[in-house]
């Protein structure tokens, strides 16, 4: 359990304050930057595997590709069905809507998978 929190931890860090405003606001709109932001991701979770006894190759893969197909989905908003223009639904004047939090829930529990997925030996 100790492990899970500690990884969990590392997931909110990583994910919110150490990705910084840049890579916040420019991986919507760059495939390049959503892979580094994701690269970051992965490798510090990655690290924080080693003294744990986790780490294992495969899992750096799973989190690197993992957080990537993840992140686009909610990044360039896949959830929003696709007729015509409806990816460009602007968002309450800048705001984000009911869909993304929903979308935001969603990315974060697909997270919480991966890390228990690091959890197995």
């Amino acid at each position: 359990m100790i492990n899970f929190i500690i990884l969990y931890f590392c997931n909110l860090v990583l994910d919110y304050p150490l990705q910084g405003t840049f890579l916040a606001n420019f991986k919507s709109k760059n495939n390049y930057i959503l892979f580094v932001h994701c690269a970051i991701w992965a490798l510090g979770i990655s690290i924080i595997l080693l003294p744990l006894g986790l780490f294992a190759w495969w899992k750096v893969v799973m989190l690197l590709v993992g957080h990537f197909v993840i992140d686009y989905w909610k990044c360039h908003r896949l959830y929003i069905k696709k007729n015509a223009e409806e990816s460009q639904i602007p968002r309450n004047n800048g705001e984000p809507t009911k869909a993304d939090f929903n979308a935001l829930y969603i990315d974060q529990s697909l997270h919480v998978i991966q890390i228990l997925l690091c959890l197995v030996n």
